[in-house]
This record gives structure tokens, sequence and C-alpha cells, in this order.
């Protein structure tokens, strides 16, 4: 054993030494690539919302098309929408050596995000009916079917904005302008964004940012990308399938099991965006980011969302 070991030894002296290992290249990490960074997202994300209704809108054009099941249309449409945006984020994740983490406790994350989501959707709701705003509106059953499948691509839906916003926009800034500056700019976007698409009250834009600083906020303390997209789909199931109170007035076109109105104080959500105009929602939100600020930081968010093979700036 001794021998062959002094034989190495030999052989190893005359031997050229080895270049070193060269280290896995990581993107730049000045302010200047962050604002590229956030120009790009906004990019894409609005060709994607300009995009998918322009091409939805010429294929309804073609009669066969045009009878089809409206589930069936809206399915396709979330699909498209979602999608791109899920490949988009992909893209840049993978080009970006973006780790984006799941957590060990996975099953205690995501149940944790969706019963929390819903217990801050069921206090906004609430909220509303202490104000005299909440009513029973017209039973919307449309059948389990439905139901399930409407679950499924609320699951896309959140699961992709999360991705998207989340997973690769705040990770991405986060390495360049530090933690907190990239969980405002992705937060801020995300409210820019769902209001342009689809809002026009300014108090719409306030509940929006709330909830876009809240997922940036669970998924900087947990960890894990599950605690955001637990939340972002537990408020959006609650909202729209369990309570019915999107659309407002009336239901969506997958039903819901509950179906609650609101009207009269536009403050307590009695417009046409319900809640997300609401103080019921900001007060939820608030107190729900109040709580998850509190809580200590998991040890895998110590450097904050990782890039691949070197931890990021925190």
């Amino acid at each position: 054993m001794q021998d062959t070991q002094l034989a190495a030894a030999r052989s190893g002296s005359h031997s050229s030494p080895s270049p070193p290992a060269r280290a896995p290249a990581t993107p730049p990490a000045t302010p200047l690539w962050g604002l590229a960074s956030l120009v790009l997202a906004s990019v894409a994300a609005i060709a994607v919302l300009l995009g998918v209704p322009y091409v939805f809108g010429l294929l309804l054009r073609i009669p066969a098309i045009a009878a089809m099941p409206a589930a069936a249309i809206e399915s396709l449409f979330t699909l498209a929408t979602f999608g791109l945006l899920a490949l988009a984020a992909y893209a840049a994740v993978r080009m970006g050596r973006i780790a984006v983490p799941l957590g060990t406790r996975r099953g205690l994350m995501a149940g944790s995000g969706v019963g929390l989501g819903v217990l801050a959707l069921a206090v906004s709701a609430a909220l509303c009916a202490i104000a005299g705003t909440a009513q029973e509106g017209m039973p919307a059953k449309e059948g389990m079917g439905l139901l399930l499948l409407e679950t499924v691509l609320l699951l896309i839906q959140s699961g992709a904005e999360e991705y998207y916003f989340r997973g690769w926009l705040q990770a991405d800034l986060q390495r360049r302008w530090g933690a907190w500056p990239a969980l405002g700019a992705a937060a801020l976007l995300f409210a820019a964004l769902h209001f342009i698409a689809a809002a026009s009250d300014p108090l719409s834009f306030v509940t929006l940012l709330l909830g876009g600083l809240l997922f940036g906020l669970a998924y900087r303390k947990s960890g894990s990308f599950l605690l955001p997209w637990g939340l972002h789909f537990g408020w959006n199931w609650a909202e729209e399938l369990l309570f019915g109170l999107y659309p407002n007035p009336g239901s969506g076109t997958f039903g819901t099991l509950l179906n609650i109105d609101l009207a009269g104080s536009g403050w307590w959500g009695g417009t046409s965006e319900g809640l997300n105009a609401s103080l019921s929602s900001v007060i939820a939100l608030v107190a729900v980011l109040t709580a998850v600020g509190a809580w200590p930081n998991s040890t895998a968010t110590a450097a904050g969302p990782w890039v691949k093979g070197k931890p990021a700036r925190g």
C-alpha cells in the first residue's frame, strides 16, 4: 500500500499541474441589468395580454369556433395566456440560471398558502357583510365537472403568474438590486399589469399592489415557491368558486358553490370590480401582510432566492 502511494506521488510530481476549474458563469449583477429585466418582463407580459385576445378575436370569427361552449373557449383562452407567460418565465429562468425553490415541507407550504388565502378572502367578504353590501345572489351551480375544471384553470393561472413575477422577476432583480427593492418592483409590475388589463378604480390598484407585496413577502420569508402560489390560488378560488364574488354581480362561466353579490357603497365592494376595489380587501391583505412579515426567515432564504451554483445577493 505504501509503495503504491509513493509511486503515485513520484509520478504526480513530474506531471504538469491541472488548470484551475473555471467557476460557472453568473449573470451580471449591475443595477442596469435589473432595469433591463424589468423592461423585458413588462414588454413580454404586455405582448401576451394584447396578443392572445387579438388572436382569439380573429378565431371567434370562424363559425365552428364561435359555436363552441363558453367554458371551452374560456379554458383555451386561459391556457394560451398563462401558458405563454409560464413559457416566457421558464426561458428566462433557464437563461438566468435561477433556481425556483419548493422548500422541504412542500405539503405544509402549499396547504398553508391555500388555507391562508381562503381565510383572507373570507375575512374580506365578512367585512362587506358587516358593512351591509353583501347579499344573496341567484343560484349559479353549473355542475361539479365545470367547478373542477375551473379549479384546475385557477391553479394554472395563479401558478403561472407566481412563476413569472416571483419565480423569475423577483429572484432576478434581487441579485441585482437587493431583496426589498426587488420585492417592491415585482409587486408594482404585478399590480400595474393587472390594473391595465382589468380594472379602473384606484382602490383596485391598491389591493393589487398589496396582493403582490404579500405574495413576494411570502416567497421571501418561506424560501418556497409553493407558499405564494397557494396564497394566490386560495384567494382566487374562494372569490370565484366558493363565494361567487367575481364577477360582481352574477357568477362566472363555470358556476360557483355559493353566489354572493355586493351592492351599495363602492368603498365596500358595491361596484363592478367588487372586492378588488374595497376597503375590506385592503384591511384583510394588510392583516395577512403583517402576520407574514412577523414570521422568521427560513434557513433556505438566508440569502433569498438562489441562482444556480451561487446564492443571490440579499
